[in-house]
């Protein structure tokens, strides 16, 4: 787990002209998309200094505040990207380098991701995920080789259209999953089914995030000194990244009789425990030791 802090630029009261146009240049080099892609790289590195991390195909799930052109171009060799796309992207058909003749670049326009949902010729296929705490049919499209000239210029692409889940977690409930979903992805090789599994896999990262400042009041620090305001939500990250690890280790991340019983109103059992349970046992362990 790794946790970059990435303060707004903001231009001082009262700014001049000249001082607000050199805080927009400024915003260019200093945003979330930039400091994520500086990350990438970290990581990509990383991943080749362990035994075998060279041959390892590196595949990141991004939302769609990712999807743009300072996060996909420029991806380091052996990173791959999938994340969401505006339904009303504007989608050309690629043109291999031996067809390109002068500024031409790119080959027809292109139906808009909605388009292909919409389109009854393109056949549905079906894939069995995990999904909501178990396994469901999802329904997708493939349209293979297009290119963003507004994201990737003429770089080949797939998109993956996603129908609506629509599930109901018990009977009278509101209807979940009820939007689509518009995927797009540099792995060209890679199959589609692995692609989807890695983007629904990201879904644990915004868990981490709600966890992270509901339970573990991450940002809500009242410090002041300017190294604190960035050392304090990363410690915090980093004792949640401790607790998760120590789970892991001690109990398989599996929920055990370790834990405190389940209230009777819960009829399934999880498998694996909550933050809040972990945090609970860490307080019940620590007045042990104490007394």
């Amino acid at each position: 787990m790794s946790f970059t802090h990435v303060p707004p630029l903001k231009a001082p009261p009262r700014a001049t002209p000249e001082e607000k146009a050199q805080v927009k240049e400024a915003r260019k080099k200093q945003n979330l998309c930039t400091a994520a892609a500086q990350e990438r790289a970290w990581l990509r590195t990383q991943l080749d200094q362990v035994p075998g991390g060279r041959q390892r195909l590196l595949i990141i799930g991004v939302d769609g505040g990712y999807t743009n052109r300072r996060y996909l171009r420029d991806l380091p060799e052996r990173t791959e990207v999938v994340g969401r796309i505006r339904k009303d992207a504007r989608l050309r058909a690629y043109l291999p380098p031996d067809q390109r003749h002068g500024s031409r670049k790119y080959g027809e326009p292109l139906p808009t991701p909605e388009a292909y949902l919409q389109d009854d010729t393109l056949p549905w296929q079906e894939l069995q995920v995990f999904v909501a705490g178990q396994v469901r049919t999802l329904k997708y499209k493939l349209i293979e080789s297009f290119c963003w000239p507004g994201g990737t210029l003429a770089r080949p692409l797939r998109l993956i259209v996603i129908k609506a889940a629509g599930y109901r977690l018990r009977k009278g409930s509101r209807l979940l999953y009820r939007q689509p979903a518009f995927l797009i992805t540099t792995a060209l090789d890679v199959p589609v089914e692995q692609l989807i599994q890695a983007f629904l896999a990201r879904w644990e990262v915004e868990v981490n995030f709600r966890d992270e400042k509901t339970l573990l009041g991450v940002g809500q620090a009242q410090v002041r000194n300017p190294r604190s305001v960035a050392r304090a939500p990363a410690f915090l990250v980093a004792a949640y990244a401790a607790l998760l690890l120590a789970s892991i280790q001690v109990f398989g991340d599996r929920r055990t009789d370790a834990f405190a019983p389940l209230p009777k109103w819960r009829r399934d059992r999880p498998l694996r425990p909550s933050t809040g349970d972990l945090i609970e046992r860490l307080r019940t362990e620590a007045k042990v030791y104490r007394n």
